[in-house]
């Protein structure tokens, strides 16, 4: 690891042009590198070497910020570096992050980065496990927001299990693929996917939220703080719900860490899942909108408890706000043996 334990000799080699973007103190940010066993003058060094940025700046979308690319991709992808040079076994990384957050763009960054640099890593996501169109409208039938999924209870869970411990045992991963398109925007499975990474990402929008043994007390008493307004069937049916995660709680347990983008606010949500399905109208013809998007949106909100969401017990979390910058970051200490 570097020596350096100061902002101040942090800045001498680390352009202000960056560092001034940053919502967070330059102690912060070098507390984060080192944390993850990341040193600050090689980590600068090579995500600013011309050869890199030529293979990777076509991937950013237009106005990618500074603090995107240095406190979460670049770190994020030099630990995933890390973990393909240090380890034979293949390995699992949860990624979580509320509807809209940008987990989606960073997951294609990261696929694309990696088939520049021809590192084996890959990044699939929970939705990709969706129950195909029949089994889904059978499982969503009668849920209180009338929405065509997205909540714990609506993917195929046998076959996540066994595409993952097939992963886990032999390198190689078969997974469907989900169009969010198709059936007017209800989606549907569009096809299959076989890869042989030695880094695995899933990302889902509760990946890592564990079932909470006092929803009837959280229930009761957090309306008002929350202005939820809980209907009777949305607190009945967020029981059944809570009884699906614990089945992808087994999930989580196969990740070696979860990185969480966690919301400053949970309402954030409302407006990056609005604009991303405009955008998804806007690309492929067809997605969420009016009431549809309404009673989406509904479901992110009250599905499960809020709390739980914002509390997954993350190895590495990044927190952003309203406009998607960051504003924290804090992580465990990782070693590479």
């Amino acid at each position: 690891m570097s020596n350096i334990n100061s902002s101040k000799e942090f800045n001498i080699f680390f352009p202000k042009e960056i560092s001034n973007e940053f919502l967070f103190s330059s102690d912060s940010y070098l507390v984060f590198l080192e944390k993850l066993s990341i040193n600050p003058f090689y980590f600068f060094e090579k995500w600013s070497d011309i050869n890199r940025q030529s293979l990777i700046d076509e991937y950013w979308r237009p106005n990618t910020k500074l603090d995107w690319k240095w406190s979460l991709s670049f770190p994020l992808f030099s630990l995933l570096e890390k973990y393909v040079d240090n380890f034979n076994h293949p390995k699992i990384i949860g990624f979580s992050g509320l509807p809209g957050s940008g987990k989606s763009t960073l997951g294609y960054w990261i696929d694309s980065v990696a088939r520049e640099l021809s590192l084996e890593i890959k990044v699939i996501s929970l939705d990709d496990f969706y129950l195909p169109g029949n089994e889904m409208d059978i499982a969503m039938h009668g849920n209180p927001w009338n929405v065509p999924r997205g909540f714990p209870g609506s993917h195929s869970l046998e076959l996540l299990n066994q595409s993952l411990d097939t992963f886990l045992n032999t390198g190689i991963l078969k997974s469907p693929t989900f169009d969010k398109s198709l059936r007017d925007g209800k989606g549907d499975r569009s096809g299959w996917c076989e890869f042989s990474p030695k880094v695995l990402i899933l990302e889902g929008w509760f990946v890592g939220c564990e079932p909470v043994s006092n929803l009837n007390v959280i229930d009761n008493s957090s309306d008002d703080k929350f202005n939820l307004c809980l209907s009777n069937i949305e607190k009945e049916f967020r029981i059944s719900i809570q009884e699906s995660l614990i089945q992808y709680s087994k999930i989580w347990k196969k990740f070696e860490k979860i990185w969480h983008l966690k919301s400053s606010e949970f309402n954030n949500t409302i407006l990056w899942k609005t604009q991303q399905e405009d955008e998804m109208i806007k690309i492929k013809g067809s997605g969420l909108k009016d009431h549809r998007l309404r009673d989406f949106i509904r479901m992110i909100q009250t599905s499960i408890p809020q709390q739980s969401l914002s509390s997954i017990n993350s190895d590495t979390t990044v927190e952003i706000n309203q406009h998607r910058r960051i504003n924290k970051l804090y992580t465990n200490a990782y070693k590479f043996e």
